[in-house]
């Protein structure tokens, strides 16, 4: 490893996280933010709010680690020890900030809130640590340093982490590493990972050579990550991959599949109407999701059952009797009922099995159809996806809004 990098370590510190209430999701942050600065994260450790966890989890840090990231236990309340152990480590004492506790006092007055005698504790802070101003929370963050090494003690409350990184650390850290490397982000949906991967490596050979490529599939598609030192060749070979994927490329941004189909119906000053069975109202809800839809948004129906899509949107009950409720035929009346019934521009609908139950051999369980009716077509797609109910239905979100998506493509070059 190159003598002038920086790497760092993430431990993140809370019973909740071990006992499956809570999603660690301050890792996946923090190993986003600080590689965006070209700081490598080699690991990630989660331990109890208990001394000799913490302890062994500060003594097993890793040689070639430069920086250490620490979140949690900084609350006011008795099972937060965090602060008291690794004071303690570093060979300090907490003393009482009567400045810290104004500013506590403070925040709590202008909210019409009465301070709790538990957030006293809170203005007790090590005499041996840096402090880092928290504009999110009460808790202050802390800086410690032993043995060559920097250690960031933070709140385990992600927007109070967030911000105290950004703020007070991220922007110091920036250009310190001795490796600083770009990135390039490709998203995809509608082609399987080894498809992709075959198509790259018949195109571009070399390219692993050149560049680290990483494949990172979920409901939402497959995004391809590029990482190098030199923007134009990563640009380069972007570029190219999005000329042999072709419409399968959704966004070289980070934005999502609604905020795509949005912008392309914004762009043509088309309305939008969605009927859904199996999803619930999910893509309804992942529209709206978005500030500014409600000038494309026009109606969203969520038609579950036979009666409701018979009512509701006007599909004949033969089609329903012939086809079933998961067809082609019914999500393309679908459609039209919904387009028809609401005034809008294009409208997109789906109905499949969730699951676990109501699969059979011909239409197992993930079964969906996908109808969107734009202009004088209505387009139908079929898609087989079986994850267990919730991400049955998230990808089937998915695939309606990239439906719609194609269908506007395609008409801008017919």
């Amino acid at each position: 490893m190159n003598d002038t990098q920086l790497y760092a370590e993430i431990i993140n510190i809370g019973d909740e996280l071990l006992d499956g209430h809570t999603v660690n999701s301050n890792a996946a942050w923090m190993s986003a933010a600080l590689r965006g600065i070209g700081i490598p994260v080699l690991r990630h450790t989660v331990v109890a709010d208990e001394g000799a966890a913490i302890v062994r989890a500060l003594d097993g840090v890793m040689a070639e680690t430069t920086h250490v990231f620490v979140t949690g236990g900084l609350g006011p309340t008795e099972d937060d020890r965090t602060k008291a152990v690794i004071t303690d480590y570093f060979g300090g004492h907490l003393v009482f900030h009567q400045d810290i506790y104004d500013m506590i006092e403070a925040r709590f007055r202008a909210r019409g809130r009465i301070l709790s005698p538990l957030n006293r504790g809170q203005a007790m802070l090590p005499d041996n640590a840096e402090l880092i101003p928290n504009g999110r929370g009460t808790a202050s963050g802390m800086i410690f340093r032993k043995g060559g090494r920097t250690f960031y003690l933070m709140p385990g409350v992600p927007y109070e982490m967030q911000d105290i990184m950004e703020r007070s650390l991220l922007p110091k850290l920036a250009g310190q590493s001795g490796l600083r490397l770009i990135e390039r982000s490709v998203h995809t949906f509608g082609i399987p990972e080894s498809e992709i991967a075959e198509m790259i490596e018949n195109h571009f050979p070399e390219l692993r050579r050149d560049v680290s490529l990483g494949f990172y599939p979920s409901v939402k598609g497959i995004t391809l990550r590029l990482k190098g030192k030199d923007g134009g060749e990563l640009d380069k070979y972007v570029s190219g991959i999005c000329e042999i994927l072709g419409d399968t490329v959704v966004s070289l941004n980070p934005e999502s599949m609604a905020e795509v189909v949005l912008t392309l119906c914004r762009e043509r000053g088309l309305s939008l109407a969605l009927a859904e069975s199996c999803t619930g109202g999910l893509i309804s809800s992942m529209i709206t999701d978005i500030p500014g839809s409600s000038r494309v948004f026009r109606e969203g129906y969520v038609a579950y059952s036979n009666e409701a899509k018979v009512n509701v949107l006007g599909v004949d009950p033969e089609i329903l009797r012939g086809y079933g409720a998961v067809s082609e035929e019914t999500v393309r009346a679908m459609a039209l009922g919904a387009r028809e019934r609401s005034g809008a521009d294009i409208a997109a609908a789906v109905s499949g099995i969730a699951g676990p139950d109501g699969g059979s051999p011909e239409k197992p369980v993930g079964t969906v159809w996908i109808a969107v009716s734009y202009g004088d077509r209505t387009l139908t797609h079929k898609i087989s996806y079986d994850r267990g109910r919730r991400k049955n239905k998230e990808y089937a979100a998915h695939a309606a809004l990239n439906l719609i998506r194609l269908a506007l493509l395609a008409d801008v070059r017919s």
